[in-house]
């Protein structure tokens, strides 16, 4: 199911691991009209995704920016206050 803060003008390019098809231009990191994913959130480098093909959903580190990988990062939880479920 379409994630309800899906919104076609918030998109990163960022290939699908599920949905890898060998794409040159993904390949070559240039923009590519098809493989495209929706920006649901972010946190600093972290990008929460959503693919429009497949439907899953999941955290991408970007490598850009300041920050890391915490050990006691829940992406569960950074989800979570995005949405207003955070206990």
């Amino acid at each position: 199911m379409l994630d309800a803060d899906a919104d076609p003008g918030r998109r990163a390019w960022v290939a699908c691991p599920s949905c890898d098809d060998g794409c040159m231009t993904c390949a070559n990191q240039k923009t590519c009209d098809l493989h495209w994913q929706y920006l649901l959130a972010s946190e600093a480098r972290l990008l929460f995704l959503q693919c429009p093909v497949c439907m899953r959903r999941r955290w991408h580190d970007s490598r850009c920016g300041v920050g890391g990988e915490r050990p006691d990062y829940d992406p569960l939880w950074v989800f979570a206050t995005y949405h207003g479920d955070a206990a």
